[in-house]
């Protein structure tokens, strides 16, 4: 309701009306539209007319209570006493049996009442008619309190017709989720009363969230919340409370005044939107007792108690106001410093958990009105503001013995009255003006409840109060004054006022221009006269004489002057003086004025009386502001005009008036007729201009019908024919003449040229055709580019001219506006242009660099081509243009800049060229629908203009993969199913313009077709791998990359392909690092296309050698063995060689194979002049697969040729063989009984398993996946590499002294939380990590100190068992194998152990495009220098010709797979040469050129298999062997300079299959040897927990001090300095042929592509991992899982900092050697997870801080975008996906599991808590002041101060 006017109420003169009821009054409310008064009592609702009072209709509301009703108002009643709080607005109710009482009466929108009552508990709400109290519908959900001194408070939305409403919860009776703290409900017919959005169905436990709800039960009980008042302000709902105080008030008090708000938004939960701030008044009242809310002033006006209590001696109270933009602003710093800066908590603690608030919106998404949108899911709330909203100053502060219960507000234009009533039945009542004057008016009533002012026709004599009491209504009429019509009559009544100015009689507060006074001195007084009556602002030092009707009081200081403009708009006072009966005053300073004249009202206020009277009319005059000369003049005596300068000034004096006589104008018949506005008029050439004329005496019939300029001859001139003619409306006969020339209406200009101003003449023409021209007043025509030539004369022009230098011409400034003032007259200057080669249709953005650029007018050629300028990127020192279309010819040119039509034009010295790109070729034009098929698009001029180039088949872009000038190379993608079988053109699109088309089409095919290869199918495979694998289908020809995948671990390319039909050999089980026969899973790849099946492995066959070992020739030759067929093999799969001929195989079954033997003797060597056999006899081998079988020899009958004269030689000859040929037989027979096992070479690429039948067998332990550490081991390590320390210098102390430190630690959370704090402050790791650990089982009260650090270690604690699940560590495991494996396939440097051949890392890769080497398989004897060995152990290697010796030995090593370190340095290796060398032969010898080696033991038939060796006999200077020592280095070491080259195979000689070497183990190694069997065999059959939980003792975990030891020796030992590793060899160190081979083979292997060979490698099995990570592992029951759904920081430290670091250290979680080239290709990877997860919290993130700023990984991060720029996508989408859901996760969840820290238990050293100890004892005082203001417990300090005395006195000792 609009209040205009409220006026102070009289206690004598009010007519009064008032309604006495028997039954407790509660509420009221009133009707403005039918003057209808609702009131409400206890038991009864009635309605009124609001005229008389008089009683339209009542209802009794008793009938429905119950019992449990009244018990619930007795036991409310009896505990009111004991509450933290007075309310006295309840206090006079008395509960009883029969009484219900009214909690709920609100008007709504169509003329009905709402009415909520306690009975029925809270359920009975009705909705009645407003006069009549007619029943409509009511409602029987819980919508109020049950109790009535525990009230309801709301209010309607008159918009939406929703009711929101709060309800103080009644502990005793109010059921937790039966009636909501707030709600929203509807008021609508169908759903009156529920709550909106309320499914059907739901429970109450399952509410709709438009509620807001306590956290749980006991803070109903326990939690004081008191709602007091409501009311709404645009679309937000505002609630004020009294409530318990929440633990950030830093205030001592218990209780607060909050005001909370929510949005009125039904897409929303109010719980969304909810945000509260605390409510103060002045320094004292923090205790809301009631509000009113003002919709004419917008402010919200609050009475506040003291204290909690009442009636006490020091309870006082006070008003408050609060405007809603204050409020308003509040709020919206609170919601910013929330969700922009992060900064403050969210939750409420009542409502739900507190936690930090975290950044989430930009501030441009917010405004003061801002509600979250219904879409906004990660909105924070609910939101808790901690900075009050403060009032400083109160309005009033009122010391009455009283309790104030109620309060109304009345306001003005002018001021604002305020009603408070208070429970002694007082009505106090008062001006905010004028505070000290109370009117206080009392009643036969013990309370005042409630106050209402009305107002039903909006005049001041209408203003109404009703004030109702515990037992009557009362309607008072507030105004009376009117009815007294003189000053005499009304000076004799008390509170009115005879106000001067309207002349009447009014109520004090009424007169608007007059303040209230309580004397009646001076009140009928007036002003005679005021000397001067006209004064000029130009005059300060005038003073006023006022002369009075009647003699005024003589007391000098109580008067001022006030100074009142008409309009009351303005007031100034001045100090008055009182001398014989005359008031003197001077008048007011007033500054911008803008009128001429003003009428000012003068009168006079007496100051102690605080009372205004008196009022006289003065003029002030501002000569200044007189438009025209007759104003002017009708002040002669003041203002004078100046003809000059055609403006009205202030006259000083005479002596000023007689200097400037000839210019001053002082008469109005002096006065000029017409004249120009401007004292200075001036026309610049070619721009348009306004000129005023002021014409006077311009009557109604005075009109213009045009204007002319023109000079004094009349060559020329301007015209304007429409002027026009402005009447002023201050001054009488004033005309303003507007005339606007425009160069368009010109004539003859063009014919005379000027080079100074030019005057020109202005004349009217009338409407009669009389033509009057101003006189004295001419006009100055010049032109700028005449008037200077240059840029100094331009810029020298004087400025009113308004000339600048732009475009290298002096130019008029509104023609030049991006031009400065003053332009330096500097020439344009091009520095670079790039680029330099251009597409011929253009698009491209050419970048031009230089100086002094003027973009205006400017117009740029490239080679006479125009380019587009862009502004936005140009500016005076960059101009950036678009290229355009040069059309099809090649063309060349310079850069050319035109600045503007008279402007400068330079041109560049780089010449720039179009020209077109150019296909040769494109192969293939065929490809398969599902893509991958890589086009190479071979020709000329790729790379130009801005490199932005695009492939298109048809209309489907093609993945680019690189680009070259010449070449072109990208992969297709998936074509729908429309393209198939069609031609598709193929286009290259460069900067989006220029279009280049192959003349040939490609042509898409549907993909390959497979028979029988499905997962249905199933492939066999001899477990030593070899087996031909074949494959049918169609279409195989047109596919460019073929692999077939096995167990995801090795990729093989066909042996033998064509369109039909592929063939492939299987790996070997021990290359698939399987540990037996298995089924595993193959897929083959068709460039994009895939399909799966799987192969069987089993168990090879046996071959058995022959009996007897020599066989004699026979036409049929049968050999035995088991399982020939299994795999299916025919007898066209089985290879039977006899010597360098085949042995053709005519039968075959499983257990025999029968072949013919060639039928003469095979000769040695075969056609290739390769050497098959060396002894007297061609051996037999049987070839199976990868099996490779020595069964015999073949005994050829001799050819006898008969030589007379030879004959006798040729007997003995006979003889000696027969001789040797029983004793070889002998010796083999001999053989046969030790040992019926046959050895079998296999062809494997690099042999992980040992296939000897030894008592100390050594197993590969990576079969199985890599060892994992234990737990303890884990942290241990992980520690280590992030520098985590033990401090070294301990003191020896008493166990007794650390025990009372450790009861301390974990007895005493101060101490804990500020040691944590110490050690943020001063950023010790060390010390924050111990602290941690000693916290390891209660983690999650750390959060709290939101520090990355903290959350790292979290990580580290608790994400162990996340690689121990979902196959993580077995994918971490084979990426490791893979990437090893990969990497010692080529060269790796020998010294520095960091560049190598493949890697991942483009700084660590060998740059050396002339690196040539091969792999080799050599035969290695293992002397394990043990008597009980007869026999050695024999093994197959790979290694690389380029290999130092030690390189491999380390591999030797490594196949023996030990896992306590063997070092190279105590093992020897020596190379088996031929025994029938000379003696002289030895190591000291040997030469690179030639080579000493035999090649196969097994074609030394005259010598045993095994060879005896002594490890006396050989040694470093062995010589009586021709056994071969090696060594990196020796006396045949080639010498480079300074430096020495390693050796390395090749060096030897040894450079192809099948050399043989010896490594000799020292005894210490052999006893290593023997114990890692034993040690394998236990780590593979015990868990990773073995350490925690099946060792008996304790488990104690300690920092180590040293890294762990490596498996691997380096050449640390050697000085780096004087030995080199030359990997380069020279092609003369190898023979022709091989040295062509390696030539040919590597052309194309430069570092980019053995970078990606590396990557394809690994590529499938980090795909898996990734997605692994991120899929399943928050699906998982652990406590790291809830930490990060709980924690979003856990979650980024996770997969920002946590997966790197395992990357980078994988040797933490395995038991493995990590060398240097593996670490630096793991660093890449981990870069994967650092890119994608850093960039997103690089502002809040300290480690991603330090990550992204540091200067040693930009290259890193450039290397592995270049590698894995998808991968780096794939895990960017995964961590944002992951990251959105945890968010939602979070927003949905209110409670957490029991979970608080690690399960896994172990005890820490004692040097963790010595350290401890140690900082705790230096930062002793601190601790110690800290304890003693914080704990309250005297022990703990004790304690301390004695542990710091014991530290002290050891320090000292």
């Amino acid at each position: 309701m609009k209040i205009l006017i409220l006026i102070f109420y009289l206690i004598k003169l009010s007519i009064s009306i008032s309604l006495q009821f028997s039954n407790s009054l509660q509420r009221f409310v009133y009707d403005d539209v039918t003057d209808t008064i609702i009131l409400a009592s206890v038991n009864r609702i009635y309605s009124l007319n609001g005229s008389n009072l008089s009683i339209l209709s009542d209802i009794d509301t008793s009938l429905s209570s119950s019992k449990i009703d009244q018990d619930c108002s007795i036991k409310n009643k009896s505990s009111l006493t004991k509450s933290l709080y007075y309310f006295a607005t309840s206090s006079y109710l008395t509960p009883s049996i029969n009484n219900t009482f009214n909690q709920l009466l609100l008007l709504t929108n169509n003329r009905t009442i709402l009415i909520c009552s306690t009975s029925n508990r809270g359920r009975s709400c009705q909705l009645r008619s407003l006069i009549n109290l007619d029943f409509m519908k009511n409602s029987s959900q819980r919508v109020v309190s049950s109790s009535p001194f525990l009230p309801s408070v709301g209010l309607i939305n008159k918009n939406n017709q929703i009711l929101y409403i709060s309800n103080t919860y009644d502990s005793v009776c109010d059921p937790f989720y039966e009636i909501p703290t707030i709600s929203g409900r509807h008021l609508t017919d169908n759903d009156f009363l529920s709550i909106i959005n309320l499914n059907s169905g739901q429970s109450a436990l399952q509410q709709s969230t438009y509620t807001l709800r306590l956290l749980n039960i006991r803070l109903i009980r326990d939690f004081f919340l008191y709602y007091l008042y409501a009311f709404e302000y645009k679309h937000f709902s505002y609630f004020l409370t009294i409530q318990q105080s929440d633990i950030h008030q830093t205030r001592k008090y218990k209780l607060q005044t909050k005001i909370l708000r929510f949005c009125q938004t039904l897409k929303q939960p109010i719980i969304k939107s909810y945000v509260e701030l605390p409510l103060t008044c002045g320094k004292d009242y923090h205790y809301l007792v009631r509000a009113k809310f003002s919709n004419e002033k917008k402010i919200l006006y609050g009475l506040f108690r003291n204290t909690t209590s009442a009636n006490s001696s020091s309870t006082s109270h006070a008003i408050c106001s609060y405007s809603i933009d204050t409020i308003q602003e509040a709020f919206f710093q609170t919601i910013k410093r929330c969700l922009v800066d992060g900064k403050g908590y969210r939750g409420l603690d009542f409502i739900s958990p507190d936690t930090h608030c975290i950044p989430s919106k930009n501030l441009n998404q917010m405004n003061h009105d801002y509600c979250p949108d219904e879409n906004d899911r990660f909105f924070q709330y609910p939101i808790g503001g901690h900075r009050s909203i403060e009032e400083i100053e109160p309005i009033i502060e009122l010391y009455d013995r009283v309790n104030f219960t109620a309060i109304e507000i009345g306001s003005n234009e002018k001021d604002t009255i305020i009603f408070i009533g208070d429970d002694n039945g007082t009505v106090h009542t008062f001006q905010t003006s004028n505070t000290n004057e109370i009117y206080k008016q009392s009643f036969q009533s013990k309370i005042i409840v409630d106050l209402k002012l009305i107002n039903t026709i909006p005049t001041l004599k209408d203003a109404k109060l009703i004030v109702l009491t515990e037992n009557q209504i009362i309607k008072q009429n507030l105004s009376t004054c009117e009815q007294y019509t003189t000053c005499n009559e009304c000076s004799t009544i008390p509170l009115c006022h005879w106000c001067s100015r309207e002349n009447r009689c009014t109520a004090t507060f009424e007169c608007e221009y007059e303040n209230q006074r309580t004397n009646r001195i001076n009140m009928c007084a007036y002003i005679e006269q005021v000397i001067p009556q006209t004064i000029t602002l130009n005059v300060l030092n005038i003073e006023l004489q006022v002369m009075f009707n009647v003699p005024l009081r003589s007391d000098t200081n109580e008067y001022m002057c006030g100074f009142t403009f008409k309009n009351g708009e303005q007031l100034y006072r001045t100090n008055a003086s009182l001398s014989h009966n005359i008031v003197k005053c001077f008048p007011p300073i007033l500054n911008n004025m803008n009128q001429a004249i003003y009428n000012v009202v003068l009168s006079i206020e007496h100051v102690k009386g605080n009372v205004t009277f008196g009022s006289y009319s003065l003029i002030f005059l501002n000569c200044s502001n007189f438009a025209s000369c007759s104003s002017c003049t009708l002040y002669s005596n003041l203002c004078l005009w100046n003809r000059e300068t055609v403006k009205c000034i202030f006259q000083q004096n005479d002596r000023f008036l007689l200097s400037n006589n000839q210019s001053l104008i002082i008469n109005s018949q002096q006065c000029p007729f017409i004249y120009l506005q401007q004292s200075r008029n001036r026309l610049a050439y070619h721009v348009d201009k306004t000129f005023f004329v002021h014409i006077e005496q311009c009557n109604q019939s005075v009109n213009i019908s045009s204007c002319y300029l023109y000079d004094h001859r009349k060559r020329f001139s301007l015209f304007e024919s429409n002027p026009v003619l402005i009447r002023s409306v201050n001054e009488n006969n004033l005309c303003l003449l507007i005339c606007s020339f425009q160069w368009s209406n010109s004539k003859n200009f063009n014919q005379i040229s000027f080079h100074r101003p030019l005057n020109l003449y202005l004349s009217i023409q009338f409407s009669n055709k009389t033509i009057s021209m101003i006189p004295h007043t001419p006009i100055s025509l010049y032109h700028c580019e005449h008037m200077a030539l240059n840029c100094t004369s331009c810029l020298q022009l004087d400025p009113s001219y308004e000339c600048t230098w732009c475009n290298n011409m002096c130019m008029f400034k509104n023609q030049s506006r991006t031009c400065s003032t003053n332009s330096e007259c500097l020439m344009p200057i091009i520095h670079t242009i790039e680029p330099l080669v251009l597409p011929m249709n253009g698009g491209t953005l050419v970048t031009l660099k230089g100086k002094y650029f003027d973009l205006f007018g400017l117009s740029i050629q490239i080679a006479d081509v125009p380019c587009q300028l862009i502004e936005q990127e140009s500016s005076t020192n960059k101009i950036v243009c678009q290229s355009g279309d040069a059309g099809s010819t090649f063309r060349a040119g310079m850069v050319r800049l035109k600045f503007g039509l008279h402007g400068p034009q330079i041109s560049s010295h780089e010449m720039i060229s179009y020209i077109n790109p150019k296909i040769n070729s494109v192969e293939p034009l065929i490809g398969i629908q599902s893509g991958g098929t890589v086009l190479t698009i071979s020709g000329e001029n790729f790379i130009i203009g801005n490199s932005h180039l695009s492939v298109f088949i048809g209309n489907r872009s093609c993945q680019l993969l690189s680009i070259s000038s010449k070449k072109i190379e990208c992969e297709t993608r998936s074509f729908p199913r429309s393209m198939l079988n069609e031609n598709q053109t193929i286009n290259i699109l460069f900067d989006r313009q220029t279009k280049l088309i192959y003349k040939f089409l490609f042509t898409i095919v549907p993909n390959p077709i497979l028979y029988g290869f499905d997962k249905n199918s199933q492939y066999r495979s001899f477990a030593s791998g070899g087996h031909e694998m074949i494959i049918i289908g169609e279409n195989f020809n047109i596919i460019q990359n073929i692999q077939l995948e096995f167990r995801q671990f090795i990729f093989v390319s066909p042996l033998y392909q064509n369109n039909t039909h592929l063939v492939f050999l299987t790996p070997s089980i021990e290359e698939l690092n399987l540990y037996e026969q298995q089924k595993v899973e193959i897929k083959i790849y068709l460039d994009n296309f895939n399909k799966t099946s799987s192969l069987i492995y089993i168990d090879d066959p046996m071959v058995y050698e022959l009996e007897p070992m020599l066989q004699p020739y026979t036409s049929e030759l049968t050999i035995q063995g088991i399982n020939l067929t299994s795999v299916g093999h025919t007898k066209n799969h089985i290879i039977v060689q006899i010597g360098c001929d085949l042995c053709t195989v005519i039968h075959l079954q499983a257990d025999k194979i029968i072949c013919q033997p060639p039928r003469y003797r095979p000769e040695k060597y075969s056609k290739a002049n390769r050497l098959c056999y060396s002894s007297e006899h061609p051996s037999i081998i049987v070839t199976i697969d990868n099996i490779r079988a020595h069964v015999g020899f073949m005994i050829y009958p001799k050819k006898l040729i008969i030589l007379g004269v030879l004959s006798g030689c040729l007997f003995t000859i006979v003889f000696i063989v027969l001789i040797i040929i029983v004793i070889v037989s002998l010796k083999i027979r001999f053989t046969q009984r030790r040992s019926c096992k046959t050895y079998f070479c296999t062809n494997s690429i690099i042999s992980h398993g040992i296939q000897q039948e030894k008592p100390y067998l050594i197993t590969n332990s990576l079969s199985a996946g890599l060892p994992i550490r234990s737990y303890v081991n884990y942290l241990q390590l992980c520690y280590y590499y992030n520098h985590l320390t033990s401090n070294k210098r301990l003191f020896n102390f008493k166990q007794e002294t650390m025990n009372q430190y450790k009861f301390l630690l974990e007895n005493n959370e101060q101490l804990i939380d500020f040691l944590f704090k110490l050690s943020i402050k001063s950023n010790n790791k060390n010390i924050l990590n111990n602290l941690i650990l000693t916290q390891r089982y209660n983690l999650k009260k750390l959060f709290k100190y939101n520090h990355p650090l903290i959350y790292y270690n979290i990580c580290i604690l608790t994400a162990y068992d996340t690689f121990l699940i979902n196959s993580i560590h077995s994918l971490l495991s084979q990426i490791y194998s893979q990437l090893k494996f990969k990497l010692y396939n080529g060269p790796i440097d020998a010294i520095e152990q960091v560049i190598s051949y493949y890697s991942l890392n483009i700084d660590t890769i060998l740059q050396e495009y002339s690196i040539q080497f091969k792999n080799i398989r050599l035969t290695v004897h293992i002397d394990f220098n043990n008597d009980k060995n007869s026999n050695e152990l024999l093994l197959n290697i790979t290694c690389l010709t380029c290999d130092t010796i030690s390189q491999v030995k380390t591999k030797i090593l490594y196949e023996l797979n030990s896992v306590n370190p063997m070092s190279i340095n105590e093992s020897k290796l020596y190379l088996l040469t031929n025994h029938s060398c000379s003696s002289s032969s030895s190591s000291s010898t040997a030469s690179s050129s030639v080579p000493l080696t035999r090649k196969s033991m097994l074609t030394k038939v005259l010598y045993s298999r095994s060879i005896k060796y002594s490890t006396t006999i050989i040694n470093d200077t062995y010589r009586d062997s021709c056994n071969l020592l090696l060594n990196d280095i020796d006396n045949t070491s080639e010498q480079i300079h300074n430096a020495k080259k390693l050796n390395t195979l090749q060096h030897y000689g040894i450079n192809s299959d099948g050399y043989e070497l010896k490594l000799v183990l020292s005894i210490k190694q052999m006893n290593h040897a023997d114990n890692s069997f034993n040690l394998i065999n236990t780590l593979q059959k015990s868990c990773h927990y073995c350490s925690l939980t099946t060792c008996g003792e304790k488990i104690m975990f300690n920092y180590l001090t040293s890294p762990p030891l490596s498996n691997i020796d380096t050449l640390l030992a050697y000085d780096r300095t004087h030995y080199i590793h030359l990997l380069n060899h020279t092609y003369e160190e190898i023979d022709s042929e091989l040295g062509q081979s390696l030539i040919n083979n590597n052309n194309n292997h430069d570092e980019t592509f053995r970078l990606f060979e590396t990557k394809a490698m690994i590529n499938s099995l980090l795909i898996n991992l990734i997605e692994t990570l991120f899929k399943n592992l928050i699906h998982n029951d652990t406590f790291f899982n809830e930490l990060m759904e709980q924690y979003s920081q856990v979650c980024h430290q996770y997969y920002a900092h946590f997966i790197p670091f395992i990357f980078q250290n994988i040797d933490c979680l395995f038991d493995v050697s990590i060398d240097k080239c593996l670490n630096n290709s793991l660093n890449i990877l981990s870069m994967i997870f650092q890119i994608a997860c850093c960039q997103q919290y690089e502002q809040e993130c300290l480690l991603c801080n330090e990550l992204l700023n540091s200067k040693n990984s930009n290259s890193s991060i450039q290397n592995c975008t270049l590698l894995f720029a998808d991968e780096i996508q794939r895990v960017r989408l995964y961590y944002s996906n992951l990251e959105q859901s945890l968010k939602d996760r979070t927003s949905s969840s209110e409670y957490s599991s029991t979970n608080i820290g690690i399960d896994k238990k172990f005890e820490l050293d004692d040097s963790i808590f010595h350290d401890l100890f140690e900082y705790s004892c230096s930062h002793a005082d601190q601790i110690i002041e800290h304890l003693k203001n914080q704990s309250s417990d005297t022990d703990a300090l004790s304690i301390f101060l004695s542990l710091i005395k014991q530290y002290r006195s050891m320090e000292l000792t």
